[in-house]
């Protein structure tokens, strides 16, 4: 469209109508007007005539400022907003608008490079340049997406990354949180259930093929030991405290005999057991407090020291037999101890704890062994087939110290005993119990 040269301004590009009526000739001040007024005394009309010149100028001159300043605008503005870009095509589809200042060499270098990552065809990409808005140009980054995107083998998806590494991609975001909801809940033994690292949701490009949905995606995040759901069970157990023992020694009590002077009682305490599990496994278990509710009593117990001897305690039969003969006067002399008529071999036991003092063969006993039980105080086991025990050997009440049988003085197996007193024979069944 031409535009004729009216002498009037052009706003929002739309031109006037041409004027129709010739412009009225400008006004001027000339000086014979101004001798003649003078001379005819008229300086009133002179003046309102003069006035009305000069405005007639000034709308000139203001018209022309007003038009310079509407192009300086117009420049200025055009240099805010548009800057020169390039368009980037592939099958004649434009795909995005570039700075022309970035690296498009660059650009598309990488796209093919991510495009071969990925293992899709070399994108084919042209490029033209054009006056673009500024607001509309991309960056490097979402050009590369941008010509990625343009791939039919390629698409725009959201993946679950730790640290970096893509775990699963799936085409929404809500479908991976809702995978990650549901690994979760899997494994879910209270309220403590997290994952084991921190999981970005971020947009990438992917293969098609590579999309996972429902229970591919929940299996591919437990795949491999990057992500796994960790519990942690604390446990509450009570166990028994137990009560100490105190001893204290009292010498009116014979030695072996005690008395509790205080009844003892166990505690209660509580401890805290700290279980982690891992996709439902035990990791690791370990007690990370305790607090004692009840406070144990200790038993205190009165222990003799009084000496004693084996008379007082008495002894136990050193074997079952039957008595074939008692204590005292026989054939003309005195019988020293008791004899207990036995089968051969019959094991014979210490009548109460001691020392063994003899262990070997006489004439008139036999094989004989002797045991010392303090205070002066020694049994005798005699006629004996063979001997358990040597000299120095310590016995228990009631512990095998020979076998009956017939050696030495003796008409048929049993056993003698005897029981001795600082020297002085006893009668053995007035200690036997």
């Amino acid at each position: 469209m031409q535009i004729e040269n009216t002498g009037a301004f052009i706003v929002s590009g739309v031109a006037p109508a041409a004027e129709t009526k010739k412009r009225p000739p400008e006004r001027t001040v000339k000086p014979a007007r101004v001798y003649k007024a003078v001379r005819r005394g008229s300086f009133k009309k002179f003046f309102a005539e003069y006035a009305a010149s000069l405005r007639d100028r000034r709308k000139r001159i203001m018209c022309v400022a007003a038009g310079a300043a509407v192009t300086l605008a117009g420049v200025t503005a055009l240099g805010a907003y548009c800057t020169v870009g390039v368009d980037y095509y592939c099958g004649g589809r434009l795909l995005c608008t570039v700075a022309a200042a970035d690296d498009a060499a660059g650009i598309i270098a990488g796209a093919i490079a991510q495009a071969d990552k990925l293992g899709a065809p070399e994108p084919k990409i042209e490029t033209a340049p054009k006056l673009a808005l500024k607001s509309a140009l991309v960056d490097g980054d979402e050009a590369v997406d941008a010509i990625l995107e343009a791939s039919p083998y390629l698409c725009r998806a959201y993946a679950a990354t730790v640290d970096g590494e893509t775990l699963a991609a799936a085409g929404t975001r809500e479908e991976v949180e809702s995978a990650l909801a549901a690994y979760v809940e899997k494994y879910r033994l209270n309220d403590s259930a997290a994952l084991s690292a921190e999981v970005d949701i971020e947009e990438q490009i992917v293969r098609k093929s590579s999309l996972l949905s429902g229970d591919e995606l929940e299996a591919a995040l437990e795949k491999g030991d990057t992500l796994a759901v960790i519990n942690t069970v604390d446990l509450v157990e009570q166990q028994t405290l137990p009560h100490e023992t105190e001893e204290v020694k009292d010498e009116s009590l014979y030695a072996g005999d005690s008395v509790v002077e205080t009844e003892g009682s166990d505690g209660v305490i509580m401890l805290t057991n700290e279980q982690i599990y891992r996709n439902g496994e035990l990791l690791s278990s370990a007690i990370v407090s305790s607090e004692t509710t009840l406070e144990p009593v200790a038993e205190v117990v009165r222990v003799g020291t009084k000496p004693r001897n084996a008379l007082v305690d008495g002894f136990s039969y050193p074997l079952s037999g039957r008595l074939s003969s008692g204590f005292g006067p026989r054939w003309g002399r005195t019988h020293r101890g008791i004899d207990l008529a036995v089968a051969m071999d019959t094991p014979v036991k210490a009548a109460a704890a001691g020392t063994v003092i003899t262990a070997e063969y006489k004439p008139s006993y036999g094989n004989i062994v002797q045991i010392d039980h303090g205070y002066g105080i020694v049994t005798s086991y005699a006629h004996l087939d063979y001997i358990d025990v040597s000299v120095g050997q310590s016995v228990a009440r009631g512990e095998v110290v020979a076998h009956s049988g017939s050696t030495g003085n003796s008409t048929g197996p049993h056993l003698h005993f005897e029981v001795i007193n600082n020297g002085e024979y006893l009668n053995p069944l007035d200690y036997l119990i």
